[in-house]
């Protein structure tokens, strides 16, 4: 099968995080290659358990990559007559296995609009690929190690790892952004080059604090690109969750509507974010979500992995007013509790 994606969440205090929180990384196949668990997001009108049943993979089946995703397409298209808006594999559990995320165009689907894909040339040093190419080959490197090299720090608003090959090679990142930030946003903002806008936007986590940063990572966040949008996320919410003050200039909104997107990517990458802005309990984001994207948050919250359904549920309880502490004890159980504590309309 190659190399496989590794896109997991985890749970775990704010400032010192598993560096595989919402970071891209390719990890060498391994384990067993086969679905734990069947997952659906945006169904809202639609009688899943149909879909569930047409849908010809069962939890510990093999995973067969592209072949096994197409066949969940043409099951799905034959029962709704629509096409599903995503079918994506997570990997992984703690045997390898896989999570497959199956998007529906139900009322809980809405789109989510992509920046226009950038025309010009510029582009960035070969210093800077250089390094990011040994950054990403380090950051699998502490991902396999686990234990403590798993761990970041996320304090100084851009990351830096506890793994000391990789914390080094932040540090350099860190130097480089600081003296080069202007390459970095040109780069992000009109290179028509999608892996170099990648580098740019991870890059530009590790520049000075200002409010240029945040609005040119705000803006990548809707870049066509998916990595991109991840890379710009990742940076946003390092920043949000180091620093209450810039928290409070990241603009929600746009996060909150890729809650009600139809790409798994944009769902998981909009909870990261909004953990973070939303840990002040701002009774007016709360509302907003409450108003905004309460069903796509239950729909979420229900997932049965945990690691996934995780911030969701942090989220509803914060709407729902329960304490952190008491919170984050019960987002590690079944959701029900939250889910009951939840305003009626």
């Amino acid at each position: 099968m190659g190399r496989r994606q590794r896109l997991l969440p985890q749970a775990g205090p704010r400032r010192v995080r598993r560096i595989a929180l919402f970071a891209l990384v390719a990890l060498p196949a391994c384990g067993r290659d086969r679905v734990w668990d069947i997952e659906f997001f945006g169904y809202k009108g639609i009688d899943v358990a149909s879909v569930r049943h047409a849908v010809p993979v069962r939890e510990g089946d093999a995973f067969a990559g592209e072949g096994t995703k197409e066949k969940i397409r043409k099951a799905v298209t034959a029962t709704l007559g629509r096409e599903p808006t995503d079918v994506t594999a997570v990997c992984c559990d703690e045997n390898q296995d896989f999570v497959l995320f199956i998007g529906l165009p139900g009322s809980t689907n809405q789109c989510f609009s992509y920046n226009p894909e950038p025309k010009g040339t510029a582009r960035l040093s070969d210093e800077l690929t250089r390094l990011d190419a040994r950054l990403d080959e380090a950051w699998r490197s502490a991902v396999q190690k686990g234990g403590e090299s798993a761990h970041e720090d996320d304090s100084k608003g851009y990351a830096l790892s506890s793994d000391p090959a990789l914390h080094s090679l932040q540090v350099k990142l860190r130097q480089y952004a600081l003296a080069r930030e202007d390459e970095l946003l040109s780069v992000l903002e009109t290179s028509s080059d999608p892996h170099q806008r990648r580098i740019a936007a991870q890059a530009l986590g590790y520049a000075n604090k200002s409010p240029r940063q945040i609005e040119m990572l705000v803006r990548a966040a809707r870049d066509l690109d998916f990595v991109v949008r991840n890379n710009a996320i990742r940076a946003l919410g390092v920043l949000a969750s180091s620093d209450a003050k810039l928290a409070r200039g990241i603009p929600a909104g746009d996060f909150i509507d890729m809650l009600n997107s139809g790409s798994w990517t944009d769902r998981n990458k909009g909870l990261f974010l909004l953990d973070a802005l939303s840990s002040g309990r701002d009774p007016a984001l709360l509302a907003e979500l409450q108003t905004r994207a309460m069903d796509s948050l239950i729909e979420m919250a229900k997932w049965r992995d945990t690691g996934h359904a995780y911030t969701a549920r942090i989220l509803l309880g914060r709407i729902a007013g329960i304490p952190e502490e008491r919170l984050r004890h019960l987002a590690s159980g079944p959701p029900d509790p939250i889910l009951d504590a939840l305003p009626r309309p």
